[in-house]
């Protein structure tokens, strides 16, 4: 049975418990991140935190926890866990409160963190690559709901999961109003055609990921030219190669999208390139065995 961080304390699972007038439950008010774990090693904490600031100053919340109080209970649950690889969720509620939309009742935020293993057939998705599919509802405009703000409001993205999965996909990717590429429901897209290195650029409304940074760092030490443009329907079929990222993913290839074969239908060679150099800085800052490589 997993254990969980709850207010300050590591419970069982079961003995998890968070109000059911919790703001969180009754109206998504709350934000999260979700980090990776390598060996038991938290991979740029501060980045994480960096974009919760952000978040909680975007929906105007105020926590007690520094970012040094965070890290250190992530770190906690991973040693209270089996796994040492894994994804790490921290989530903070604005807490309990009078019950309607005004929050200034609400005087002590609710914090939970579990960890998870990562997927073991990662490897193999790796080497095969996945299947997109571009949904019909479209990504939330940033004056309605920012896609910047990771927000536990995720009915969005999760009718375009249940749209992606009805089609025998992965992944769905969204659009936004003005018809141009967004994101994944919960990954960033990129796609390289011609040696060049193209993702939505950041007003397109989009979450800025921290393995989307990573990749654009991954591309500048290979050289590798990087364009954060719009970017219109009709390339992503036409792209040479296409894939996805995320802090669980790392470089996922897309090797269909809307049952389209996307370049020669398996992850491309420049896509694995970068993979290789994001493991390696990876490998790098934690200090993991030089055995750690792209597909282990």
């Amino acid at each position: 049975m997993n254990r969980i961080y709850l207010n300050k304390k590591i419970v069982p699972e079961n003995k998890a418990l968070v109000s059911v007038l919790d703001r969180g439950f009754l109206y998504g008010d709350g934000v999260y991140e979700t980090l990776r774990a390598y060996k038991g090693k938290l991979f740029r904490p501060e980045r994480h935190w960096q974009r919760l600031d952000h978040s909680l100053k975007s929906i105007y919340m105020q926590i007690p926890w520094s970012h040094a109080e965070l890290t250190r209970a992530c770190e906690k649950t991973v040693r209270a866990n089996p796994h040492q690889e894994c994804l790490v969720r921290l989530t903070i509620s604005r807490g309990v409160g009078k019950v309607g939309y005004d929050p200034a009742s609400c005087k002590k935020p609710t914090l939970v963190i579990f960890s998870l293993p990562v997927r073991n057939d990662m490897p193999e998705l790796w080497r095969k690559g996945v299947s997109v599919a571009v949904a019909k509802v479209r990504r939330n405009h940033p004056l309605t709901l920012n896609p910047a703000i990771k927000c536990s409001n995720c009915l969005n993205g999760i009718l375009a999961k249940i749209e992606s999965l009805k089609s025998g996909a992965f992944e769905g990717i969204f659009f936004n109003l003005d018809g141009s590429l967004a994101e994944g429901t919960i990954s960033n897209v990129f796609l390289i055609k011609n040696g060049v290195l193209k993702t939505p650029a950041l007003d397109c409304g989009l979450l800025d990921g921290v393995t989307r940074s990573l990749v654009i760092e991954a591309a500048h030490n290979l050289k590798v030219p990087v364009r954060q443009t719009k970017i219109r329907g009709s390339e992503i079929y036409a792209a040479d190669e296409l894939f996805l990222t995320s802090t669980t993913m790392e470089i996922l290839g897309v090797v269909a999208a809307d049952k389209k074969k996307i370049g020669g239908g398996t992850p491309g060679p420049i896509s694995q390139k970068l993979h290789a150099e994001v493991r390696q800085i990876i490998q790098r800052e934690l200090k993991l065995p030089e055995s750690f490589s792209t597909f282990s």
